[in-house]
Parts: structure tokens; sequence; C-alpha cells
């Protein structure tokens, strides 16, 4: 993936990848307090941390690829690459880590975040809608292709289970887990789904199957849990601190107004011994927080055929489950 946002041929891609709100997005992370279980060192995908605005990237350049292939006219291609840019654009620092404790206390998630941010009506400021409108571009049809209410040919990019933005951040989360013999290559399954009228089904198979196993052994791993419960559970404490416009900031702005988020992290990932005796200084109470530990399955219905787009959610089934569990039994375990 290009990291330097001027490499879009595209103008209007590249005013939107160089606006206040999309740049926001390089100090964002994409795996939330998960990012935070190792330390950077080096550039390679699996030793370094990823970001909103890497991905946010990747998603467009993916939607460039499949517009390519199909021929699209430059209005199609600017919406799906449009929305492959400001799809994340609401993110909060941390991204869904504190978002939970954000929605409960302030009712700030990254949707409604987002829809602010695309209309300015945020401190971010109107880079956006003025682009939008410099460019002749709908942000009403762009917003429809995120929301996956567009009613287009393509829609089934953003709104089916196999998507651009899944593609792409499973592709992105395999390699920050580990270096990959055989990397999944994006790219190759965006091809093969543009290239023809006819589903490719062997590797959308695969590529579900490896949805499963990423979720799984890497997205909801106990440490990445214990992680974001740590997070939850200092900001509940410390909430008289924390403001709704703060969902607002980068990474490195919140660690400025909230430093002590952050050394948790260093404690935890030092040894779960060391987070147990500085969060009984800190406040014993943390313990006591519960976080919701989901569970997600993917499965492969075989007997359903994809004929179109809507076959997809039939043959492509996923079920999510959660369970309460504390601060203690995460250290504990």
């Amino acid at each position: 993936m290009n990291a330097d946002a001027s490499f879009f041929a595209d103008p209007f891609l590249t005013e939107l990848a160089l606006s206040k709100p999309l740049q926001r997005l390089r100090d964002i992370g994409f795996l939330g307090a998960l990012d935070y279980i190792k330390v950077s060192n080096g550039s390679d995908a699996h030793r370094r941390r990823h970001n909103r605005f890497d991905h946010s990237l990747g998603v467009t350049e993916l939607a460039l690829l499949y517009a390519d292939i199909r021929g699209l006219t430059r209005r199609e291609t600017r919406v799906l690459a449009a929305a492959g840019l400001l799809h994340d654009i609401g993110h909060g620092p941390l991204s869904h880590t504190l978002e939970p404790i954000f929605k409960s206390t302030f009712g700030v998630n990254h949707h409604e975040a987002g829809l602010s941010i695309m209309y300015g009506e945020t401190l971010l400021g109107r880079e956006i809608p003025s682009i939008m409108a410099a460019y002749g571009v709908d942000l009403d049809e762009v917003l429809a292709m995120i929301e996956g209410k567009h009613e287009g040919e393509h829609s089934f990019l953003f709104s089916g289970p196999i998507n651009l933005d899944t593609i792409e951040g499973i592709s992105r989360s395999r390699m920050f887990a580990a270096k990959a013999t055989r990397p999944f290559n994006p790219k190759r399954l965006v091809a093969m789904i543009a290239a023809s009228d006819e589903w490719p089904t062997k590797a959308a198979d695969d590529f579900w199957r490896l949805k499963d196993e990423v979720y799984n052994l890497i997205i909801h791993h106990p440490d990445g849990l214990l992680y974001d419960g740590l997070a939850q559970a200092y900001m509940s404490h410390e909430i008289h601190r924390f403001r709704p416009e703060w969902f607002q900031f980068t990474e490195q702005r919140l660690r400025d107004r909230a430093p002590t988020l952050f050394h948790i992290f260093a404690w935890a990932r030092s040894s779960k011994r060391r987070a147990y005796r500085r969060i009984c200084e800190l406040s014993p109470k943390l313990f006591e927080f519960e976080v919701k530990a989901p569970t997600r399955k993917f499965d492969v219905i075989d007997k359903v055929r994809v004929q179109g787009s809507t076959d997809l959610v039939a043959r492509y089934a996923q079920s999510k489950s959660s369970r309460g569990v504390t601060i203690a039994h995460l250290i504990g375990s």
C-alpha cells in the first residue's frame, strides 16, 4: 500500500487524504489497545503499529483496483474511493478500545462522530464538505455507500460480509500479528471479484476462514482483552477528567491529557504481576471492572451458491456473543 497520499492520480482523492480530518487518523491506532502489546521496532508490517490512516489508504487502493478492472466511470470511482478514505474518519483515540465508555458516558461513537466530521460540524473544520463540493461529488451518496444503504450495483463492496474494509483489515491484522510465510494478498482477492461476474468461491471461502482465525487468535486474544479492559477500567475510574470532545483527539494528545492510561499498557507489557501491583496502588476498585469478552464465529454455508451479491450473507454466516470478565480474572489468568 502506498504510504504517501499524494500518489493518488486523482487530485480529488489527494485533497481528501491530505485534509486535517484524514491526517488525524495517522495517530489513531488500527487495533486500539492491542497495538500496545508489542513495542514498535521496525518498519516491517509485523514490527510496527498500524493506524487508521494506513488502513483507509489501503481500502481506497482496493476500491481503485476494482474500479479500474470493472471500467467504472469517474463518478462511480470517486464515490467508491471516497467511501474507502472516509469510512473510518470518526474513530477516536485507541479506536474501539475506549469507544464503549465514550458511548455510555457521553453518547459518542465513531459512526456519529464520522457524520459530524464529514458534514463539517466539528472543530476539525469543513474541509470534507468543501472538497466534495469543489469536485462535484455527492457527500450523501458517499455516506450511503459507507453505511451500506447505497442501492447501486457495487454497493456490496461496503455492505456485504466480504467487503473492502474487512478484506484490508483482516490482511493488516494478520501482518501485525506475525511475519507470515504465505501472506494473504487482499489485491488478489479483489481483482478476482472484479474480473468476473462469477463469484470466486474458493478464494472467498478461504478468506472467510482466515477471518475466523484472525478474530479468534489475534483480535480477541486474551492479552488484547486485558489491555482493552485496563484502558476502559481506568477511563471509567477517572471519567471526571475526560471530556466528550477528547474523542476527536489523536492518541498523542490523549496521552498528554491522560498519561497514566498509556503507562498501564507498559506495566502490562512488562508483566501481569507488575500491572497488578501498580493497579493496587492506583485503585483496587479497578479489579472489579467488568469487560465484555467477545466470541465470534465465521462459517461457510457450502450448500448456498453465490449467484448474486444477495447470496453473500447466506453463504458467509457470522455470529457474535460476549460474556463479562473482570480485570482480576484477566490478570489472574
